[in-house]
């Protein structure tokens, strides 16, 4: 299994080791806000920290973690324009494997800005791109998200819109990723993202986003026998927990 949306460097060593115990084989650690983004170094300062730390504690518990470097919508500085300057460089990197995680929370002029100027290197880098919507406004943040996807024409095979749930998925009406978080307050529960893949065929990636707030180390295995009770294909079930995140990080 994949677990394709976590902030890891908030989390202790044992709940990586706990992953790697229930047949958790690749972590994708993104980067967030878990401190106050005051201004560009200390963005830089947290990239740095998940390529050269976090990567090597996946490696004490025998799992392989990769990383996505970019700016969170929650959390970054008024000028921001040195990040998106200094992100190609942090993109060369082995462990690197998607810009992310950006999107819209509050919905701003400025955040849509922010976005637009990431999904652009993701277009010009050919990188892949993990896009947030938030738990409120959900429906109105993903129809900007769509309508800026259009803009920028970057190609559907480079996106994971995440986050979503069973009130949004009917409103993706192309052949971008759609990430699923498990078993936090305020997302969908183990049942409810096995129904969504039960009854759609989209091309689905199942993710903890564990962090510093209430999440579920064993988000995936609990869905992954979720999916087995209520009848899910086989093909669903692998292409949602390893299968479909393997090909979108290109791993």
């Amino acid at each position: 299994m994949i677990d394709a949306h976590t902030h890891l460097d908030v989390r202790s060593f044992e709940d990586l080791e706990k992953m790697a115990l229930c047949g958790i084989e690749t972590i994708i650690t993104c980067a967030h806000d878990p401190y106050k983004m005051s201004v560009p170094e200390v963005c830089l300062d947290h990239w740095d920290r998940l390529i050269n730390l976090e990567t090597k504690r996946g490696k004490m518990v025998g799992v392989d973690v990769k990383v996505a470097v970019g700016a969170h919508p929650m959390g970054y500085p008024k000028n921001w324009e040195l990040l998106i300057k200094k992100l190609p460089e942090f993109l060369d990197n082995e462990n690197v494997v998607a810009i992310g995680e950006t999107g819209l929370h509050y919905l701003t002029d400025d955040e849509k800005k922010l976005l637009k100027e990431q999904l652009y290197l993701a277009k010009d880098y050919n990188m892949p791109i993990i896009v947030h919507t938030p738990e409120k406004n959900k429906k109105e943040a993903l129809l900007e998200i769509l309508k800026i996807l259009d803009e920028v024409k970057i190609k559907d095979n480079l996106v994971m819109i995440d986050h979503i749930n069973k009130d949004t998925v009917d409103l993706i009406d192309r052949d971008v990723y759609i990430g699923l978080t498990v078993q936090q307050p305020m997302k969908i529960s183990p049942m409810e993202a096995s129904e969504i893949i039960k009854n759609y065929n989209k091309k689905f990636i199942l993710s903890s986003d564990l962090g510093s707030l209430k999440a579920d180390v064993y988000a995936l295995p609990r869905t992954k026998l979720c999916m087995k009770k209520i009848g899910v294909e086989d093909d669903k079930i692998v292409s949602s927990t390893y299968k479909n995140a393997k090909e979108f990080y290109r791993l």
